[in-house]
């Protein structure tokens, strides 16, 4: 790596400092762009106005991406549509899930055209180009509404998006592709630029914008890193992503499943919320420093078995069958208390 391209992964993480900064002093002195403690949205969990357009300083970090690098300028490119999506959202709260949904796919459609983003190898079996396309656009869309899905705690979806970029720049440099690592440290500075005023405090919130714009990224970069390298088995992709993944997947089976709901409508029965209530005596921070550890075992577990398809189809159904085991128990112990 050219060590000279660690001034622009500095640069990107204080451009995504300076513009939360001036994000929170403006919106508590204009009274804009901030999200309302009162309302009963099941996601809330602050207790003061608080601004919500946290993903601005990301995206905008993330310009120091296409330094000499072809495919990161090609990844900038196609994730506008999905930080348009959430950020219009953010500022006007009138997009309907549907054309979010809409918008999302431009994104997906652009990264699978430009960037050869398509999922084909699934180890044990490997797949026509068209079904590649369809399971790609499916896999990107589903891990954009799994960050959604988690954040909603201090540090959460930011944190855990940190920690994934660190196995996938670990990787990166394990395997000499300087070009991943580069992308990987981008995006890693971008978000520590934004959980400086995160965590634990909470003075600004990723909003739409930004939880969209790291569901794409980690789905881009995690299909680019795996596609770039043969010896990856593609489970090392479901491991490090396993999380946001099993979320979204679950949360919308339960929904439609047992709650007869549209799998959009949202909720407070998340396993982080659960454990807030139950485990961490409802402490904002300290719950999402409960997940952290579950997020590095699992993570450190791909590193080591990346080229292990047996151990990593193990491991990700441990995670299912654990974090299934989990909801089930702690969601009957709450009807019951009820």
């Amino acid at each position: 790596m050219d060590y000279s391209l660690f001034i622009y992964i500095i640069g990107a993480f204080l451009v995504s400092l300076v513009t939360n900064y001036l994000v929170i002093d403006l919106s508590h002195k204009s009274g804009i762009f901030i999200d309302d403690h009162l309302s009963d949205l099941p996601q809330k969990m602050h207790t003061t106005p608080t601004p919500r357009i946290g993903g601005l300083g990301i995206f905008v970090s993330l310009l120091f991406m296409v330094k000499d690098m072809e495919l990161g300028f090609r990844i900038i490119l196609c994730i506008i549509p999905a930080f348009l999506a959430g950020f219009l959202e953010d500022l006007l709260a009138k997009i309907s899930p549907l054309r979010r949904l809409t918008i999302m796919s431009v994104s997906a459609f652009m990264a699978i055209y430009l960037t050869d983003a398509v999922v084909l190898d699934f180890g044990f079996i490997q797949v026509p180009y068209t079904v590649g396309v369809f399971i790609t656009l499916i896999a990107i869309l589903g891990l954009i509404n799994g960050v959604n899905l988690i954040d909603g705690f201090n540090g959460l979806a930011s944190g855990v998006s940190l920690l994934i970029f660190a196995t996938h720049f670990f990787v990166s440099i394990l395997l000499h592709d300087y070009v991943m690592a580069y992308i990987s440290l981008v995006c890693i500075a971008s978000i520590l630029g934004f959980i400086v005023f995160n965590f634990p405090l909470g003075k600004i919130f990723l909003g739409d914008g930004g939880a969209y714009s790291l569901g794409f990224l980690l789905a881009v970069v995690t299909i680019m890193i795996v596609k770039r390298h043969p010896t990856i088995s593609p489970w090392y992709a479901l491991v490090t992503l396993i999380y946001p993944v099993w979320e979204v997947i679950f949360s919308f089976s339960r929904r439609m499943l047992i709650h007869k709901l549209s799998p959009l409508h949202p909720d407070s029965k998340h396993v982080h919320q659960l454990v807030f209530r139950n485990l961490t005596r409802q402490n904002n921070s300290l719950t999402t420093l409960v997940i952290y550890p579950i997020i590095i075992l699992f993570n450190v577990l791909a590193v080591y078995f990346y080229n292990n398809e047996f151990a990593l189809i193990i491991i990700a159904a441990f995670f299912i069958v654990s974090y299934s085991l989990f909801y089930f128990y702690y969601s009957r112990k709450e009807l019951l208390i009820k």
